[in-house]
């Protein structure tokens, strides 16, 4: 009989997912952790592996401690073993839970960031878990160079935990390098840091992210939760996502080239929001919140209106589908083209609408001009500004203010320019 194992990282206990109501429970991180428990009991779960920053950092003795001690109890009732190591944010929180006896089914391996391997045995199967915990908050060498005295036995499986950035050599999070993995004798690896869900490598080893299982914000889309392994031998390690997370967030593109008044606009973003929700349904039943942010794209001569007529979506909208996933709107992106002809030859003239074209095209080409490359070093002048102020710093606190990259800046930009054309355009039409 295989051994089930179900596996998860970065629930951050303590913290609450955005664009959701503040007093609704399944925003909330201990919502699905306790789905989780229940989960591994119901389903007769062997062993339940932590990968770290189970912990938010910013809430580790309040709220979040009692919420995991509570499913540590749990879970020693239905005699589900948890294993774990300690991520960035909870490297010294977790040592401290496991000490003493009261939680013997429970077992932190690495302490101090040293390799360790412990046996589990049930039914006649036997598995070896192999993990390191982060010793400190900020690592900056790879763990997997202290590898080689680890002493693994060839006969039985071995599954590997460990917390850290996979090919980011830069990185102060325990940069891991995508060989160092390949080369060890583990059967999968499972890894925490990195919160959106990807399969790093399918098999001889499996390598996993299983993501955070609780979506937390528009930057994590699609599908979240823990990830289940199946273990029948040292080369058969099996493993399926299983959707637990009670909010999920999508990014969709909505064309309203042919809406003609606010009406038409508001029947193209509705039906479109509803048909991507009814394509997903059968993923959405343990989902309570479906939350998109909307790329109005297309070309329109009036830019401005499409953007007046689109703006009461993020208040107004809220549709409860037959599953009882009620659907919302967090934000709507304009990437309208203004209904030019010919763009490339507008983009020839000396004049602030050639100026516009040439830059819309710059960005969508990914070319460089003067003009651009100076509204970029402008931008980011601002963002940095804006990121190092003091008037912020809430916010990042919370964690709710995202970190802007270039890809974003010429987003910005490109959305700019689109809106100034169009304005200059219908000045000329007039």
């Amino acid at each position: 009989m295989p051994l089930k194992i179900l596996s998860t990282a970065d629930l951050h206990l303590g913290r609450s997912a955005s664009s959701v109501p503040e007093n609704a429970e399944e925003s909330s991180t201990k919502y699905t952790w306790n789905r989780m428990v229940d989960w591994s009991i119901k389903n007769e779960i062997d062993v339940l592996l932590l990968l770290g920053d189970v912990v938010d950092r910013n809430n580790r003795y309040y709220e979040a401690i009692g919420h995991l001690q509570a499913g540590f109890e749990k879970l020693k009732q239905a005699e589900i073993a948890v294993y774990m190591v300690a991520g960035n944010h909870d490297y010294d929180v977790l040592p401290e839970m496991v000490k003493g006896d009261r939680y013997n089914n429970v077992n932190l391996l690495g302490f101090n960031g040293e390799w360790e391997v412990k046996t589990f045995s049930k039914n006649g199967e036997q598995i070896q878990l192999v993990g390191w915990s982060f010793p400190k908050q900020f690592v900056t060498e790879d763990p997997l160079l202290n590898f080689n005295n680890v002493n693994i036995d060839p006969n039985y499986p071995a599954i590997g935990l460990l917390h850290g950035d996979v090919d980011n050599r830069e990185s102060k999070y325990g940069p891991i390098g995508l060989n160092n993995l390949t080369n060890k004798p583990i059967g999968a690896w499972i890894l925490g840091h990195i919160h959106k869900p990807q399969e790093l490598k399918d098999n001889a080893p499996l390598i996993w992210y299983p993501g955070s299982p609780h979506a937390m914000s528009a930057k994590e889309p699609g599908i979240h939760g823990p990830l289940l392994l199946t273990v029948e031998g040292a080369n058969d390690i099996k493993a399926t996502p299983v959707p637990l997370s009670p909010l999920r967030y999508e990014h969709i593109s909505v064309d309203i080239t042919n809406a003609e008044d606010e009406e038409r606009l508001r029947d193209t973003i509705t039906s479109a929001l509803f048909n991507n929700a009814n394509e997903k349904v059968k993923e959405l039943e343990e989902v309570a919140f479906l939350v998109y942010d909307i790329c109005l794209v297309g070309e329109h001569a009036t830019i401005r209106k499409i953007e007046s007529w689109a703006l009461p979506i993020v208040d107004d909208y809220e549709q409860e589908m037959g599953s009882g996933t009620r659907l919302s709107v967090r934000k709507v992106v304009n990437n309208i083209r203004p209904a030019v002809e010919n763009l490339e030859e507008l983009a020839k003239e000396p004049s602030p609408a050639g100026m516009l074209a040439e830059t819309i095209l710059a960005v969508q080409n990914g070319r460089s001009t003067t003009f651009l490359d100076e509204l970029l070093k402008k931008w980011n002048g601002k963002s940095d500004e804006m990121n190092n102020s003091g008037t912020y710093q809430p916010l990042r606190a919370a964690e709710k203010l995202n970190e802007m990259t270039s890809e974003d800046a010429k987003a910005n930009i490109l959305q700019e320019c689109n809106r100034l054309l169009g304005e200059l355009l219908s000045q000329q039409v007039k």
